[in-house]
């Protein structure tokens, strides 16, 4: 049995037509009245959705429900990353699945690879939510499973929540590597210190230095920790955009990176703006080293303040660009281009910080010219 469509709608990835009123409530009611389908949204753990050939909501189960704003309606003949507030969605021409992201959304993929193949397929999704102000990065292990239901070829798929484990397995990651690699600094000026090797002063002023950035890195973590839980309150008070931009310079300076490449700070305007001078500083820090990361021995990396209309725009820009497939997923918690070893974080935690606590937005702008990282604020 086949679902009539509505008319056919612009798409980056996944087809973009969706099936008509009618069809979706004859759909819905096949779906509500069948033993298998009624078995598999009462008795499977976790979120569990019944889609149709359009990947449209047929059906759900209790726990999606009761993750789904009231205010917003009926979930029916809604899709997956329209439900649970993908931020691509927006952007899309027809909807979930219709984004140039979409085509590296584990999600989709799960659904249209099960469509293909009429096999049950196994993944994982890494998705970036947004509620309200508050932006959200989570990620599912996904099941996609073909179901047959009285002549129609619906698509049931269940999602388990990984985002406390990824949260926590991230976090330790990032704080192991940074705190490790500052205790191995200061174990290293201790040892010269004891041996006599070299003079005392100089050694007091490495660990002094070695310290500092030790207490900023817990500082960091705890901050990261809080804001992810929306426990974190901005600490607000007058500042010049010079003084970020100096203060980020200065700690860029100390990264071992930094010290190939050039940074150049523009001139600035000469305005006040009230925000959280600590927190904004880490948020262009973070994009002054994500730039530094980025770039070649003898780049230059460029940190700019400019007024835009009431709003004042931080950049941060290195002369790479980022490659195409990389874009959508810049800003999500557990992807990383530096692979399983690497840091990551550095962007996630742009966004968290400058959207979820600094009401600010932050972006990044890509190609032959090279790569800038923003961050817009109203003064």
């Amino acid at each position: 049995m086949s679902c009539e469509a509505q008319s056919p709608v612009t798409t980056h990835f996944a087809p973009a037509e969706r099936s008509t009123p009618e069809a979706l409530r004859l759909e819905a009611e096949a779906c509500l009245t069948h033993p298998v389908a009624r078995f598999l949204m009462q008795a499977l753990d976790g979120l569990v959705l019944i889609l149709d050939v359009h990947r449209q909501v047929l059906a759900t189960n209790e726990r999606v429900m009761q993750l789904m704003d009231a205010s917003e309606g009926s979930p029916l003949g809604r899709r997956p990353g329209e439900l649970f507030g993908c931020i691509h969605v927006p952007e899309s021409p027809g909807g979930c699945g219709t984004n140039h992201a979409c085509a590296h959304c584990g999600a989709v993929l799960a659904v249209l690879k099960a469509q293909e193949t009429g096999q049950a397929v196994h993944s994982e999704c890494l998705l970036t939510l947004r509620h309200g102000e508050l932006i959200e990065s989570a990620e599912f292990e996904i099941v996609a499973s073909p179901l047959a239901v009285e002549g129609y070829q619906f698509i049931a798929v269940v999602l388990h929540d990984l985002s406390a484990v990824k949260r926590r397995d991230a976090l330790e990651r990032l704080f192991y590597h940074d705190v490790a690699n500052l205790m191995q600094g200061i174990r290293g000026w201790a040892d010269l210190l004891a041996t006599g090797a070299t003079t005392s002063t100089g050694v007091a002023q490495k660990l002094a230095h070695l310290t500092d950035l030790l207490d900023r890195e817990l500082k960091s973590h705890r901050a990261m920790a809080q804001a992810e839980h929306g426990q974190l309150k901005p600490r607000v008070r007058a500042i010049l955009p010079l003084e970020i931009l100096q203060d980020v310079g200065d700690l860029l300076g100390r990264h071992a990176l930094a010290r190939d490449r050039s940074v150049r700070i523009l001139p600035t305007p000469d305005i006040l703006i009230h925000t959280d001078p600590e927190l904004l500083s880490r948020v262009v820090l973070n994009m002054a080293v994500n730039a530094v990361e980025a770039s070649f021995m003898g780049d230059t990396i460029t940190l700019s303040a400019e007024m835009e209309g009431p709003s004042v725009c931080f950049r941060v820009h290195n002369p790479g660009e980022i490659p195409a497939a990389v874009q959508s997923r810049i800003f999500q918690r557990s992807f990383s281009t530096k692979g399983t070893s690497g840091r990551g974080l550095g962007t996630y935690a742009m966004k968290l910080f400058g959207e979820s606590v600094l009401r600010g937005r932050v972006g990044f702008d890509t190609g032959p010219a090279g790569t800038a990282f923003w961050i817009r604020l109203s003064c």
